[in-house]
């Protein structure tokens, strides 16, 4: 399984994003596709139309993973961690949720997410 960090959400909406093909090529060859709900609400945040949204939604076979108890727990030890640098603390969540799925963390911004891998995050950077 491998979780899509937000850019790569937009990406999909956008065919002259320069991620885009990366981004679609992460779903094919039997790949399991999510994201978490932290990343889908920042997604939804927008700009993005509703059909963007069907779009992208119907690309991840995988879901939305709910946030619970035990991701805001992982996200916390990660913060701690990482350093406590304020600049961590939504990427801690997003990065909480691909660590307790078991999933790679898949990101077009591989430094936003860098401080968690010797916490136990398997990035994939496009």
């Amino acid at each position: 399984m491998i979780h899509l960090d937000t850019n790569l959400l937009i990406a999909l909406t956008d065919a002259a994003d320069p991620h885009r093909e990366a981004a679609l090529g992460l779903m094919q060859g039997g790949i399991i596709a999510a994201v978490s709900s932290l990343a889908w609400w920042e997604f939804e945040c927008g700009p993005v139309t509703s059909e963007g949204l069907l779009l992208v939604r119907r690309l991840l076979p995988g879901g939305i993973i709910p946030f619970e108890e035990s991701h805001a727990r992982e996200a916390a030890r990660l913060f701690n961690a990482a350093g406590r640098a304020r600049r961590l603390k939504f990427d801690s969540l997003i990065a909480s949720t691909a660590i307790l799925s078991g999933a790679e963390l898949a990101t077009a911004n591989p430094e936003d997410f860098r401080p968690f891998v010797l916490h136990g995050l398997k990035l994939f950077a496009v």
